[in-house]
């Protein structure tokens, strides 16, 4: 049945697609709008079914839709799958629309009206907005991750142990971590308040711009060291590395600089450097002094001999008295380098040292010109000691000898001995400086003068062997007294300048009072149990007393095989084995294998006097073993022990 479209006027003025059709499908009516769609007039479109142009619609689903519509005279929304409402729909030009599809029934004519409501922009804008969304939920997942780096990173950069300064091109601040503050001393509240320039590295800010013009300029990285100002006018030592940051333009505009203070390692690569330097001299000395003694001894034969055939001849004989004379001075300059070596005779005994130094200053005061005001003090308390009385004597008379130099001339001239435990104003940086001390059994000698001081950049070389500002000296005075503190396990520091003078702090280790409660170690450091092996009593007993001063229980035993009995008496009854590598009967490897049979986590310091070279090998298989050489250096031994028994 045919339908005139004048019929329904109304249809031609509206956007949506309209179309008719009967129960076969057969289309009856067809507007404008689908005429401008599919470029098909509606005289040809009449006759034609719905399925022609919508083949998508030829489907049992959607005819049982529209056969229902005729039977229940009721319209509907034809839905294409649960989640999709939008009937896609291509046109002959290429184009596909997403047309919402409505149908109602137009009873009186016996026709299923079809409206296709043009749904593609708002469809497109819903789509654009969801893709947004995700695209923001993913910005903002990236942004959330990125944060989160950053937010560990900043965490890490101010949880390190180097300080991280980030500055611009004029040199201000605008980054510091935490350890920044904790190596210079400022303050959050402070950073503001200065620069590069002209605080941290004031007085020496031009060859530091200089490397830091140069990355930026050139923008490669520098490293380096620098001496770095604190807050309270301190410097240390920092090893230095500088970087350049580029903006979003590749242009350089920060730097970030990374500082590491290393002054604890410059200081001990400066004293392992002096004691290889030492050592090597020690050697050198050693054997020129042997070959020197041989010669002097010869000489002295000689002349005892040509002095006896010239009785007759009183000049000859005077010359070779004075001969027989300079023979003498010079066996006793031999004799003071062979003191340096550690090569001449030593006699230790026990002995109070307040009334040694008691004694001493008598003798001193008569080596001290009027003109100097001698101030002798001591605290009492206990100085029991152990050593060579003779060679501490003339150590002490060397450091005399050199104040009363210093201070001839000077206007109220003063030196001052003292004899007292560590305290006051030098105890925290000497404390510092020597962990050691921190046990507190050392006695505390202290040498003060108001003289002439020395400038700092001599002041690392006054114990070098024949190193001397003055005219006629040997340079050994000093040199030997570092040999006798060395001898005697003990520390000496010097403090001077030409403003103030010079004080000589002399450490010496002292023996507990025994069968009395030692209340010098301080509460909650280790008190350990040592056994203790070597074959040489001239070692044994001497560290025996620098242990037992440090607060630690020794057991000795005299070789391998001597340990290795007592151990297997009663294994648990030490904490730690320290034991010489060299030894007849049994060496210390073999008696410490042995030896953890019963006790496997037992830790061992083995010591050896020759190259360490030649044992690394075998000690380094052991587990909680480590090596060192002879002589010990109290600081160093006392933490191993300590390190080893708390890792234990």
């Amino acid at each position: 049945m045919h339908h005139n479209p004048s019929s329904f006027p109304l249809l031609d003025h509206v956007s949506s697609g309209v179309l008719a059709i009967d129960t076969d499908g057969t289309i009856a009516l067809w507007n404008k709008t689908l005429e401008l769609w599919f470029e098909k007039k509606r005289d040809a479109m009449i006759d034609s079914t719905i399925y022609d142009f919508f083949p998508q619609l030829n489907q049992q689903p959607f005819k049982a839709q529209i056969s229902n519509i005729f039977k229940s005279h009721d319209g509907s929304t034809l839905t294409f799958t649960p989640d999709q409402s939008l009937f896609p729909c291509r046109l002959p030009n290429g184009a596909v629309r997403k047309l919402r599809v409505t149908v109602s029934l137009l009873e009186e004519h016996s026709l299923a009206l079809f409206s296709f409501e043009d749904q593609s922009a708002q469809h497109e804008l819903i789509e654009n907005y969801k893709q947004a969304t995700q695209d923001l939920k993913m910005e903002l997942a990236q942004r959330s991750e990125l944060e989160s780096r950053n937010a560990q990173l900043i965490s890490a950069i101010d949880q390190a142990g180097e300080a991280v300064i980030i500055t611009n091109l004029s040199g201000d601040i605008e980054y510091v971590n935490k350890a920044f503050y904790q190596q210079t001393g400022w303050s959050k509240e402070e950073i503001g308040s200065i620069g590069l320039y002209d605080g941290l590295f004031a007085d020496r800010h031009d060859d530091f711009k200089a490397h830091l013009d140069e990355v930026f300029a050139a923008g490669k990285p520098w490293q380096g060291r620098q001496d770095i100002t604190g807050k309270n006018g301190n410097t240390f030592t920092a090893s230095i590395s500088i970087a350049p940051i580029s903006d979003q333009n590749n242009r350089i505009s920060h730097a970030v600089i990374i500082q590491e203070d290393i002054s604890q390692q410059v200081m001990v690569d400066e004293k392992l450097r002096r004691s290889q330097k030492q050592e090597a001299l020690i050697t050198l000395v050693g054997g020129i002094a042997h070959d020197f003694n041989n010669l002097l001894a010869g000489l002295t034969g000689q002349v005892y001999l040509a002095s006896r055939e010239v009785k007759d001849m009183p000049k000859t004989a005077e010359r070779l008295k004075k001969v027989q004379k300079i023979s003498h001075e010079a066996a006793e300059i031999v004799k003071q380098l062979l003191t340096f070596a550690r090569q001449g005779e030593h006699e230790a005994k026990e002995f109070p040292l307040d009334a040694f130094m008691k004694e001493f200053s008598k003798l001193a005061r008569h080596t001290v010109p009027e003109s100097i005001e001698w101030v002798f003090d001591f605290k009492a308390g206990n100085y029991a000691f152990r050593g060579d009385a003779n060679q501490l004597q003339q150590s002490l008379l060397n450091m005399v000898q050199n104040a009363v130099e210093a201070s001839a001339g000077q206007a109220d001239a003063r030196i001052e001995l003292t004899l007292a435990p560590l305290e006051g104003e030098d105890s925290f940086r000497l404390i510092k400086k020597y962990p050691v001390l921190r046990h507190g059994n050392f006695a505390h000698i202290l040498l003060r003068d108001n003289g002439s001081g020395i400038d700092a950049e001599y002041i690392d070389r006054i114990f070098d062997p024949f190193y001397t500002s003055k005219q006629l000296g040997s340079g050994l005075g000093l040199a030997i007294v570092m040999g006798c503190v060395w001898h005697h396990h003990g520390i000496i520091d010097v403090t001077s300048s030409p403003e103030s003078g010079t004080s000589v702090h002399l450490f010496l280790p002292i023996i507990p009072v025994k069968n009395q409660p030692d209340f010098s170690h301080p509460q909650g450091l280790v008190n350990a149990k040592i056994l203790l092996v070597d074959d040489d009593p001239r070692v044994l007993e001497p560290t025996k007393e620098l242990l037992e001063c440090m607060g630690h229980e020794v057991d000795l035993a005299c070789d391998g095989q001597d340990a290795c009995e007592k151990f297997e008496m009663q294994s648990d009854a030490w904490d730690i084995v320290i034991t010489d590598m060299v030894m007849p009967r049994m060496n210390g490897l073999e008696s410490v294998k042995r030896m953890r049979i019963l006790r496997p986590d037992i830790p061992v310091i083995f010591a050896t006097g020759y190259d360490q070279s030649l044992v690394i090998e075998n000690t380094r298989k052991m587990e909680n073993a480590v090596l060192i050489g002879k002589p010990f250096n109290p600081d160093e031994l006392d933490q191993i022990i300590l390190n080893m028994i708390r890792k234990k």
